[in-house]
């Protein structure tokens, strides 16, 4: 570039600066000013941008360790399913050896075969060993009870009082025997869990049902009324069977009282009024001329004095005697038979 031109361009430069009206130290000063910004503007974008970059590639480190960790398990889960399926073989392998007949009983642990214990081997175990075995004859015998099969869950149920006298297992064998409407076994089977324990409403329930079912109604109704106390009341079950209980109860007592009640005439009001219905309750005994009337016919007419006096207790008790005299007599010398079986026919119907 030649002078000239380095020149021309100084001039240029000069006139833009005094045409903006600023000098030269001034243009200086604004250079300064305004490079640093921009520079830390860059400086930043950079930084955002490169930890921008870090940071999506420490989430992909994150991704592909999760997908591994989730392979691991999968694979995991693959060889556990494999080992319960070994695991199942070998139990059902050991169910099946366990259905074979032993020849001799195991003293401890045999959980396979406790029927077979005798009462020593029983006898020798420690008390959780005793409870254990008890409870899985207990869980064997509520799956026959459940298939209806009553007989082998009594068995069972009776097994596992050897081990352990629950009163639980007395209960549910009193199930049992409710079943099959053995109701005396039933209530003996309560009666030994509630002396286990007093306050089992569920053993309460079931004697009470087994004492109505043979009519013990004094009974059932001491239980039913128990169990609504022990419950405060909510047992609507209990509840029900005492309002029940109680209803037949007043009925056979009432049958009772009057099957056993002698009979009563009413009151004399009552009489007299029935028997002014009538024109006259028979006409009297006539002994005749130079003899005498018999002894039928004379309670008959003291039976007629009698009802003219509304004695009629009496009257009733006099006629009942001339029909047996008449009886007696066999009708000889009896004037007034008809009038002494009409008499007492009406007063065994106002008894």
């Amino acid at each position: 570039m030649s002078e000239g031109a380095v020149d021309k361009s100084a001039q240029n430069s000069g006139s833009v600066l005094e045409k903006l009206n600023l000098s030269e130290r001034s243009w200086k000063f604004y250079a300064a000013a305004s490079i640093p910004p921009i520079v830390v503007a860059g400086l930043t974008l950079w930084y955002y941008s490169s930890r921008g970059s870090g940071e999506a590639a420490k989430k992909d480190d994150k991704k592909k360790q999760k997908r591994k960790s989730r392979k691991g398990k999968k694979s995991a889960k693959a060889s556990e399913g494999e080992a319960d399926a070994a695991d199942t073989e070998g139990k059902e392998a050991a169910s099946e050896t366990s259905d074979k007949p032993k020849t001799t009983a195991s003293v401890e642990g045999d959980e396979e075969s406790p029927e077979s214990m005798t009462n020593a081997q029983i006898a020798a175990l420690d008390k959780d060993s005793k409870k254990k075995l008890a409870q899985s004859l207990k869980s064997r015998g509520n799956k026959f009870f459940q298939a209806k099969r009553y007989s082998k869950a009594i068995e069972l149920y009776t097994q596992a009082l050897r081990f352990d006298e629950d009163p639980v297992f007395y209960s549910n064998r009193a199930a049992c025997y409710a079943a099959d409407n053995n109701y005396p076994l039933v209530i003996d089977d309560c009666s030994n869990a509630l002396k286990l324990e007093p306050r089992y409403v569920k053993a309460l329930m079931r004697r009470a049902q087994a004492y109505e079912s043979t009519e013990r109604f004094r009974e059932s109704l001491y239980d039913f009324t128990t169990a609504c106390i022990l419950e405060d009341f909510n047992n609507t079950v209990a509840a029900s069977g005492a309002e029940r209980v109680l209803k037949n109860l007043a009925e056979s007592e009432a049958r009772e009282r009057i099957s056993k009640r002698q009979p009563r005439l009413p009151s004399k009001s009552f009489i007299t009024g029935y028997l002014n219905s009538f024109r006259s309750c028979g006409d009297r005994a006539v002994a005749a001329e130079g003899e005498q009337i018999g002894h039928a016919d004379k309670l008959y007419n003291d039976a007629l004095d009698l009802v003219e006096k509304q004695e009629y207790a009496m009257a009733f008790e006099a006629i009942d005697a001339a029909v047996s005299a008449a009886e007696e007599a066999q009708g000889a010398d009896v004037q007034r038979s008809d009038d002494i079986y009409s008499l007492r026919g009406t007063f065994n119907f106002l008894r």
